[in-house]
């Protein structure tokens, strides 16, 4: 057998046992961790702002404030601020419109008009929103996203129960259409479920600012978003120096489908390969652990490639590899099936099984590009 063909194999067997354990051990704190119950009958008591940055968003904030006055919490506990991130289009006028026509529901409307110097547009409009806010507890959500109406007492009911200093809420995708959206459910999921397993074994290692909830003094504490030169990841980096500083403990994931937050799915390959190749872009900046587990993820993947191409030259590979992906598989779909559980969608089992032979390569182009490449965000063009 020729020398290369060893090398690669142990090479393989080496970042694969790397690859399995940190999956073994993100899906065992999927599993360990317990399902919050909310049936307190405990009056909350919290006064929460509900920041959310917008940007030519005229479509769909009118859904997200119609949800927001429908929650179960008192009006007075709570407050909209939403943040006009430099639109281009209605979305401010949208928001005017509402306010007019929904008197008394705590909504404010602040509009952005001093230009960033660097790509941080997003993060400056959030902090924006919390400086003129009042609210104890911080929750930042997207203009594009819904929510049911016991979403911000599930939130609140956590806080007071755990105090913990940030809570990671769970993100879904709705309203998915074409097969390309669906197919897109099983890999945003498991990527949700890790998230909450990392955060379980007390290593949090990802969150999404769709659903995203802190204390304000310790954001402040923490410097804000101050420092991160980066466009994406901005509430990554907070977490992660909020972690620092509180300890990881201090990071909680609510388990509870009450707390949900609901995104539509990329429409077209296009909008997808942007959004990953952006997420990918703010690994750069992450701490040595963090991007431990990101290489050791994209080597995996890289050398399933590499695999496939060498087993044309090499065909006795072609057992290994097939071993190799199968054994993976079996490792990725206990997490996959727990969080399809979680959100009552056993559906997504079928769209799992042909992602295992595409996954691969979509993780080295956009890991790729998300170092060396661009991106648009929002009619925005990024440099990494």
């Amino acid at each position: 057998m020729s020398s290369i063909v060893l090398v690669f194999q142990y090479t393989v067997v080496f970042f694969g046992l790397i690859y399995a354990g940190l999956i073994i051990a993100y899906t065992i704190g999927w599993f360990r961790m317990r399902y919050f119950n909310t049936e307190s009958r405990l009056a909350i008591h919290t006064k929460t702002s509900i920041i959310i940055p917008a940007r030519n968003e005229e479509e769909n904030i009118s859904d997200l404030l119609g949800d927001l006055i429908k929650q179960t919490v008192d009006k007075d506990l709570y407050e909209i601020v939403v943040v006009d991130d430099h639109s281009t289009d209605r979305t401010a006028q949208v928001v005017r419109d509402f306010i007019d026509t929904h008197p008394g529901c705590n909504l404010k409307l602040l509009v952005q008009s001093e230009v960033a110097k660097n790509p941080t547009f997003k993060k400056k409009a959030i902090e924006r929103g919390i400086s003129e806010s009042t609210g104890e507890l911080i929750i930042t959500t997207d203009a594009d996203c819904r929510m049911g109406e016991k979403w911000l007492e599930t939130i609140i009911r956590y806080y007071e129960t755990h105090k913990p200093a940030l809570m990671v809420g769970p993100v879904n995708f709705y309203n998915e259409k074409t097969l390309f959206e669906k197919i897109q459910t099983p890999e945003f999921l498991s990527l949700i479920a890790i998230t909450a397993g990392a955060i379980s074994i007390k290593k949090p290692i990802m969150c999404n600012g769709a659903n995203l909830a802190y204390q304000r003094k310790i954001f402040i504490e923490a410097g804000g978003y101050g420092g991160d030169r980066f466009s994406s990841g901005d509430d990554v980096f907070l977490m992660l120096r909020i972690a620092k500083m509180a300890g990881n403990k201090a990071i909680r994931f609510i388990k509870n489908v009450d707390a949900l937050v609901f995104t539509e799915a990329r429409k077209t390959p296009a909008e997808f390969y942007q959004q990953r190749t952006r997420w990918a872009s703010k690994n750069k900046g992450y701490d040595i652990n963090i991007l431990f587990v990101s290489v050791t993820v994209y080597l995996v993947n890289l050398l399933q490639v590499a695999g496939i191409f060498l087993a044309l030259f090499f065909p006795a590979l072609w057992i290994f590899i097939s071993i190799f992906t199968l054994i993976k598989v079996v490792v990725d779909l206990p997490v996959i099936i727990g969080i399809s559980t979680f959100v009552q969608n056993k559906k997504l089992l079928l769209y799992a099984l042909p992602l295992i032979f595409v996954y691969p390569f979509y993780i080295v182009i956009t890991g790729a590009m998300g170092i060396v490449g661009s991106y648009t965000w929002k009619d925005r063009k990024v440099k990494n």
